[in-house]
């Protein structure tokens, strides 16, 4: 697809949309309100965001502004409809306009925002944890919600689920059950979601699939399927060098899980530095280039005494690295004070330009002189930082503006 155009119902959720589209370094233009004529179509690679303002209006009105839009795009432009948290507003009627001009396309509904507290399981949409009728929302004087289960939502557009038990497996199977859905006629796919991970998958299935999928949710599903489509990261890798074994660190990590591609070298800190040297040098030159998050971190089971030589030993790897690989790599990571201090020792590095704060008590900056000036780095202590904070990091790093360096 050239670009994607987001169609919203209200403003604030295409503001919602709009900044998890950017937070995916994806460029955004938002349209917040129409003005008689549909808006131009979106740029190559952009993410049109508009708002519809059509869930203060009847069903039928909503239908004429959403085919009036949608006639006017040509089909080379993705369409994404976002719906409301609580599954208020036209989602069928508006859902099948976009079906009627996309006969080949099917809508994959992903209702769930975890961080939000809203997930979807067995096809019930839960609002921290309770059936939405059982909360207050069922007392919306615009739009009373009297039911939880999704699928009622999409009546007459052949909907079939794709349940739990489908989605907690691999991305493969996902595909396959897609696929399966697909051949017997669905045009409307309700699958469960309670994690953040289950939404990457489901986004990363859905792309794999090559299927003209059309994200139907609240944000999360449609950034990440988006994010898929049209990111302009720069090229290049981010280089994380990681010393801190604490858990919230380990869970930092493992949030990254599907969400960018990465490769990761582990050393046991009983290896010499020469024998963790030589196996990365093995490591980096079969290295695929185009994957954008390297990550170094000893083996969690850092023998007592070993600190100040794992860390040593990180810092060394850490500028092994950045001299094999040279300008591919976009900036670098450093979690773990010690880590740090030895890596711009090894580095030679004496000052930081302070740039912004990504998180409290987590700065970016760049290197302002030794081997490695003007490469933009970020300095974590190993308590630091929300459970994305390796991948907001990482985010900063790919999206900061290139410095140059020697």
């Amino acid at each position: 697809m050239n670009g994607f155009a987001v169609l919203c119902d209200d403003l604030t959720g295409s503001s919602v949309q709009s900044i998890l589209l950017k937070d995916r370094g994806v460029p955004v233009r938002q349209i917040i309100r129409l003005s008689g004529s549909p808006p131009s179509p979106p740029g190559e690679g952009e993410a049109l965001v508009i708002n519809c303002d059509t869930r203060r209006r009847s069903r039928e009105e909503a239908e004429k502004i959403f085919m009036e839009i949608l006639g006017s795009f040509q089909p080379n432009i993705g369409i994404a409809k976002r719906i409301d948290t609580t599954l208020r507003g036209h989602l069928g009627s508006e859902t099948e306009a976009i079906l009627k001009t996309r006969p080949g396309a099917v809508a994959m509904v992903v209702p769930a925002y975890p961080s939000s507290g809203r997930t979807t399981v067995g096809g019930y949409h839960l609002l921290n944890g309770s059936l939405l009728e059982r909360t207050e929302v069922a007392r919306d004087p615009l739009w009373p919600i009297s039911t939880s289960y999704v699928p009622s939502y999409f009546k007459g557009l052949l909907a079939a689920r794709m349940h739990m038990e489908c989605v907690k497996r691999s991305e493969e199977e996902v595909i396959v059950e897609l696929r399966k859905l697909l051949s017997e006629g669905a045009r409307v796919v309700v699958a469960d979601a309670m994690t953040d991970s289950d939404i990457e998958k489901l986004a990363s299935a859905s792309f794999a699939s090559k299927e003209d999928i059309i994200p139907v949710d609240p944000g999360p599903f449609t950034a990440a399927l988006l994010s898929r489509h049209l990111s302009r990261r720069s090229p290049g890798t981010v280089l994380a060098v990681i010393g801190s074994t604490s858990e919230k660190t380990r869970k930092q990590i493992a949030w990254l899980d599907g969400k960018i591609p990465s490769e990761e070298f582990v050393f046991s800190p009983s290896e010499t530095t020469e024998k963790a040297a030589s196996r990365l040098r093995e490591f980096l030159t079969s290295l695929d280039r185009t994957v954008s998050f390297l990550l170094f971190r000893p083996d969690p089971r850092v023998e007592k005494g070993s600190e100040e030589r794992t860390a040593r030993t990180l810092a060394f790897l850490g500028k092994e690295a950045l001299t094999v690989l040279g300008g591919h790599v976009r900036g670098i990571l450093l979690s773990g004070g010690d880590t740090a201090a030895m890596f711009f020792e090894a580095a030679g590095a004496t000052a930081l330009l302070p740039e912004t704060e990504i998180q409290p008590l987590m700065m970016g900056g760049k290197i302002l002189d030794g081997a490695f000036a003007g490469l933009k780095t970020v300095t974590k202590g190993g308590l630091v930082g929300e459970e994305d904070a390796i991948y907001k990091a990482a985010l900063w790093l790919r999206l900061a503006p290139e410095a140059t360096r020697p």
